[in-house]
C-alpha cells in the first residue's frame, strides 16, 4: 500500500474542507439545537431499489436506480448531487460498495460527518482511478493540513470494492477490500493532531461534485486534477450497497455540554425512528392474502369463478346468436328493398312506354 501526500494536495483538501462541510445547527455555540435521531442498530441497504426517503434524504440532485445499484451523475457545470440520512451513529462500522466516478475535477465521497463537524471521509479523486483519499476533521478545524492519506485501489472505477469505516472511543480504521490500510488513535489525534479525533455523533453522506470548477480555490481545482471538461460528462458514481452499525442503541443522541467530548454525549433510551420504519410490516402480496385464506374460502373462490366464467361464456354465446340473428334479418330486409325497388323501375318504364306511345312518340319496332 503506497500511503502518502503532498503539502500542497493537504492545503487543497484544507480548502475543500471548508468548502463542502455544513451544520444546521452547531451544539457547541447553540444549547436549543435538537437531539439526533439515532440509528440504534445495524443493517444493509442496497442502492438498486429506490431508498426509504423517512430514512435517507436526497438533499441535493437526484439519484438514478439500476439493477447495478444508485447512479450519482453529474451532467452540467455547477451541479452536485449529496445523499444524507437521517439517522447518526455514535460510534460504528461503515461498510460502502462504491465505483468512483472517472474525470478531472470531479470527486465522489462517502462520508461521516456530526452537527459539530467532526468528519471521517473517503474520497475518490477523478483523475486517479487507482487510489482513494482518507482524512479526518475534529470540530471543523482545517488550521492543520497533516491528516490526510492516499491508498492504491486497482480499478476504482470500473470494478467495486468494499470500503469500511470502523469507528470507537479509542482508535479510527480505514480498510480496503478487507484489508486495514490505516489507523489513527484517540491519543494521537489530541497529541498529534491536536484536538481533531470525530467523536460525536455522525450522519452517513454519499455525494459527488466539481472541484475543477471557475470559482473554486487554486489549490481546490489543482487537487482535484484541473478544470473539469465537461464535453466529456456525464460522470457516474455508482453505490452498490451500504451497511451502517450503530455501536449504541437508543431513541437519539444529545450533547450534554459544549465540550463536543464523546463522554458528554447522551444516549436517550428508546426506539429509534429508523428502528420503527425497518420494523414496520410491508404491504402483503397476493400470493400472501391468497395463503393466508382455508381451504373452505379457496373452494368458494373457484366456484364463484367458475360461476361467472360461465355466465361470462353463455353471455357471449347469445350476443353471438344475437348478432347471427340480426344479421340474417338485416339481409332479409336488404333483399325486400331490392325487390322493391325493382318493381318501382319497372313501374316507371311501363308508365313512360305508354306516354310516348299515346303521343305517337314511340313505336314498337317488330
Amino acid at each position: 500500500m503506497r500511503n502518502f501526500f503532498s503539502i500542497a494536495a493537504l492545503a487543497a483538501l484544507a480548502s475543500h474542507a471548508v468548502a463542502q462541510t455544513s451544520t444546521t445547527c452547531n451544539p457547541l455555540t447553540n444549547s436549543s439545537c435538537p437531539a439526533d435521531s439515532a440509528l440504534g442498530t445495524e443493517h444493509l441497504w442496497w442502492f438498486n431499489e429506490t431508498l426509504d426517503s423517512t430514512i435517507w434524504d436526497m438533499t441535493d440532485g437526484a439519484i438514478d436506480y439500476t439493477t447495478e445499484g444508485a447512479e450519482f451523475t453529474l451532467k452540467t457545470n455547477g451541479s452536485s448531487l449529496l445523499l444524507k440520512s437521517n439517522f447518526y451513529i455514535f460510534f460504528g462500522v461503515v461498510e460502502s460498495w462504491v465505483k468512483m466516478a472517472k474525470g478531472a475535477g470531479i470527486i465522489s465521497s462517502v462520508v461521516l460527518e456530526s452537527d459539530d463537524l467532526d468528519e471521517i471521509d473517503w474520497e475518490w479523486v477523478g483523475y486517479n482511478t487507482s487510489e482513494v483519499q482518507t482524512d479526518f476533521f475534529g470540530k471543523g478545524n482545517t488550521t492543520t493540513y497533516d491528516r490526510g492519506a492516499n491508498y492504491y485501489v486497482e480499478n476504482a472505477d470500473t470494478e467495486f470494492h468494499n470500503y469500511t469505516t470502523y469507528w470507537d472511543q479509542d482508535r479510527l480504521e480505514w480498510w480496503v477490500d478487507g484489508d486495514l490500510v490505516r489507523t489513527v488513535n484517540y491519543s494521537e489525534a489530541l497529541t498529534v493532531y491536536g484536538r481533531n479525533y470525530p467523536q460525536t455523533p455522525c450522519q452517513v453522506e454519499v455525494g459527488i461534485w466539481a472541484s475543477g470548477e471557475e470559482g473554486e480555490s487554486a489549490g481546490t481545482i489543482e487537487w482535484g486534477g484541473g478544470l473539469v471538461d465537461w464535453d466529456d460528462a456525464p460522470f457516474t458514481m455508482v453505490v452498490q450497497k451500504i451497511r451502517v452499525h450503530d455501536f449504541h442503541t437508543g431513541k437519539e443522541y444529545k450533547y450534554g455540554n459544549e465540550s463536543g467530548d464523546w463522554q458528554s454525549i447522551e444516549v436517550i433510551s428508546g426506539n429509534s425512528t429508523t428502528v420503527t420504519e425497518l420494523n414496520k410490516t410491508p404491504p402483503e402480496t397476493l400470493a400472501e392474502k391468497w395463503a393466508k385464506l382455508g381451504e373452505a374460502a379457496h373452494i368458494g373462490i373457484y366456484v364463484s369463478a367458475g360461476v361467472v366464467g360461465a355466465a361470462a361464456i353463455g353471455a357471449f354465446a347469445f350476443w353471438c346468436i344475437r348478432q347471427r340473428r340480426k344479421g340474417r334479418l338485416e339481409n332479409a330486409l336488404d333483399d325486400t328493398r331490392y325487390n322493391d325497388q325493382l318493381a318501382e323501375s319497372e313501374n316507371f318504364q311501363n308508365d313512360w312506354k305508354m306516354s310516348e306511345w299515346r303521343n305517337s312518340g314511340y313505336r314498337q319496332v317488330s
